[in-house]
């Protein structure tokens, strides 16, 4: 890729990503997910998938 055209890809994907969130969260509250449990599970699974990144980097 391209280096100018880095932040278009950059930018799609983080927008790609808050999409996905937003449906995610859509469904769960759709179907009466209390929200404590919402958070919970989402900073659980940002957790599980960033901890190989900061064991790598580290």
């Amino acid at each position: 890729m391209d280096a100018s055209l880095k932040p278009y890809g950059v930018a799609i994907i983080i927008q790609l990503i808050y999409t996905g969130m937003f449906v995610v969260s859509k469904a769960a509250f759709d179907h009466d997910m209390s929200s404590y449990v919402f958070v919970f599970y989402r900073h659980a699974a940002g957790s599980v998938l960033l901890l190989p990144l900061a064991i790598l980097l580290n």
